[in-house]
């Protein structure tokens, strides 16, 4: 008797640190690195992006859908596009990308926690280890971690345009179906955590919900809206009236926008391509009336 007792107390022993053994953490993220869309041609990203919000086109390299290319914000931060014709006509939004320091290590946390995710991770055209899964609302998620010799990371320095009209991205809007005080992909998963909310008032619906990326300043927006060309990069503006003044003499059949002061009391700009893919800029700081 006393055996069987010892076997199965055994039993529960192993079980337990074999369990304990086999959990997986959550790997540190470090921000936005880029964002990437469908574009009608490149010579459009080359006029929006480039000439006009004056970024600077870094390089290119090959992907499943074609080819991709890069314009850097700032060492960390790029905007990249791929050209499809009919553009226009779909869902342009290839993928956001979250930086970790273990992309294995992530895929293999996110499968432990139910999330659908591929085989292996990948080494993408540029020398990066990616993989990507979907978020509830059918988002690409991007899960990146830097190559040391990637040609991200071999741009370090370079490209750094003194014309681009802004030196960062400060979030990124993503389509959501519904709007969640705690959307468990985001906060309970991956550790995000609610840093604005309008109204403050818990009783009342959500209008505007910002997520922070654990152990960074960089978030995601969740606005009620039901099309999913809401999701944006937005681009810190130190001075707004600088942004529009800037852009108002740089357009040419671009068109700008009256700029407003949002939900969360900061400045807010919206322009739109010919694709009509939306770019946002901020101030960081409330209004001064």
């Amino acid at each position: 008797m006393y055996r069987s007792i010892f076997i199965i107390f055994l039993i529960a022993f192993y079980s337990t640190v074999s369990s304990v053994a086999q959990e997986i953490k959550r790997p540190a993220m470090w921000g936005i690195p880029k964002i990437t869309y469908l574009v009608s041609n490149y010579s459009l990203a080359q006029r929006y992006y480039g000439e006009f919000l004056g970024f600077a086109k870094a390089f290119s390299y090959a992907s499943p859908l074609g080819e991709v290319v890069s314009y850097k914000i700032n060492d960390r931060q790029f905007i990249e596009f791929v050209q499809d014709p009919k553009a226009k006509d779909k869902d342009r939004l290839v993928s956001v990308s979250f930086e970790t320091e273990n992309a294995e290590q992530m895929r293999l946390y996110l499968k432990s926690k139910g999330i659908t995710v591929p085989e292996n991770i990948t080494v993408d055209g540029a020398g990066n280890k990616v993989f990507t899964v979907h978020d509830p609302s059918g988002i690409p998620v991007e899960f990146l971690e830097w190559g040391p010799k990637s040609l991200h990371r071999a741009s370090k320095g370079k490209f750094l345009s003194p014309d681009r009209i802004s030196d960062r991205m400060h979030h990124v809007g993503l389509y959501s179906l519904k709007l969640e005080d705690n959307p468990s992909f985001y906060t309970e998963i991956l550790g995000f955590k609610t840093i604005l909310r309008v109204p403050e008032d818990m009783s009342q619906q959500p209008q505007i919900l910002y997520f922070q990326m654990p152990g960074t300043a960089e978030f995601i927006e969740h606005y009620p809206t039901d099309t999913r060309a809401f999701s944006h990069p937005c681009f810190v503006a130190k001075d707004m009236q600088e942004v529009i003044y800037t852009l108002k003499e740089r357009k040419k059949d671009e068109q700008l926008a009256a700029p407003m002061i949002g939900k969360g009391r900061r400045w807010l700009l919206n322009i739109y391509t010919s694709d009509g893919t939306r770019v946002e800029f901020t101030e960081m700081f409330l209004a001064r009336l």
